[in-house]
């Protein structure tokens, strides 16, 4: 794994931060390590280049990519529909023209198995969002718990209605993850966010990805192989980090003194997740995902080998608070 050192040592956290109440990002910038271009789950789904479908299998989804492009499909992306709705649990990429290729995923609803409203119960319709809090994520991407990934989304439910002082589940699916978000006082609350700190990402074309603390602490670090590909999800990926700073927000946080991040901070977390325990796995075609283990992240790392030995993607979660 040295040409993965090599590119991590080639990575830049910007000097500034930008921040927004108790939301912190600090961008990490540098040279593109993989050329190939992907589509998104998103952008395919919105072009009908792929067809996402149910198997009757809770954890197993199904396939097919209608396009000559390379899809990357990122692990925690939400897809809305089907007989439940669901999140998935590994990154993975679509060959162009691949077929029923299976998708490991996780429910985040729950009792559901059926069609809802006027959507199909056989094929999914869109993916705007991704799973929202740290803890979501280690609950599908390593426990791969799906109790542990109920519990979490009613956690946040619940969280999310005190902060806004109303119900924030939907008539339609109480236990739906993605209706709670697409709540309009939810959806406010993160706009905000999002509105102050989009323009730190504005007219600069070499960010790979960005860091960011909540509460003075941090969360999460998200990195990905070329800057095309980061562009794609920036703004999926902000509203994640901003729902996250939301749920941990609130009038003894707004006048709370916190540490101020730092880029030192930053760097020596990085390079700490760096020499965690390293295991590795194949996860489906032409994907290999490396994972370090250390007693302050958890490192995942999905390598498109086809692509190149560099990562197409990097996540690092810190384990404080999980």
């Amino acid at each position: 794994m040295s040409a993965m050192m090599s590119l991590f040592s080639t990575w830049v956290c910007g000097q500034s931060n930008y921040t927004y109440k108790n939301l912190t990002i600090f961008l990490i910038q540098g040279k593109d390590a993989l050329s190939r271009t992907y589509l998104t789950l998103e952008e395919a789904m919105k072009q009908k280049m792929i067809v996402l479908r149910e198997t009757g299998d809770v954890g197993e989804l199904s396939v097919d990519n209608l396009s000559s492009e390379y899809v990357f499909i990122m692990a925690g992306d939400i897809v809305k529909g089907g007989r439940q709705d669901r999140t998935i649990g590994e990154d993975i990429v679509l060959a162009p023209g691949a077929k029923k290729v299976p998708l490991k995923s996780f429910c985040v609803e729950q009792s559901r198995w059926s069609s809802r409203g006027s959507e199909s119960a056989t094929v999914f319709s869109s993916s705007e969002k991704t799973l929202n809090n740290k803890a979501l994520k280690v609950a599908a991407r390593t426990e791969k718990d799906q109790s542990k990934v109920w519990r979490e989304v009613a956690e946040y439910q619940e969280k999310a209605r005190t902060i806004v002082q109303d119900e924030v589940k939907s008539n339609a699916s109480p236990t739906s993850l993605q209706l709670t978000l697409e709540n309009e006082k939810i959806k406010g609350s993160v706009s905000e966010y999002v509105n102050a700190l989009q323009p730190a990402f504005e007219g600069k074309n070499d960010i790979l990805g960005f860091a960011f603390f909540i509460n003075g602490k941090i969360s999460t670090v998200e990195t990905f192989g070329n800057a095309a590909l980061f562009k794609k999800l920036q703004k999926k990926l902000l509203e994640a980090a901003a729902s996250e700073a939301f749920e941990h927000y609130s009038e003894k946080t707004k006048f709370a003194k916190f540490a101020v991040p730092t880029q030192a901070a930053l760097k020596a977390f990085m390079e700490l997740a760096e020499q965690g325990e390293e295991t590795g796995r194949q996860t489906s075609a032409h994907i290999m995902e490396y994972t370090k283990k250390s007693n302050t992240a958890i490192l995942l790392r999905t390598i498109h080998t086809v692509a190149g030995k560099a990562a197409l993607h990097t996540s690092i979660y810190a384990t404080e608070g999980l």
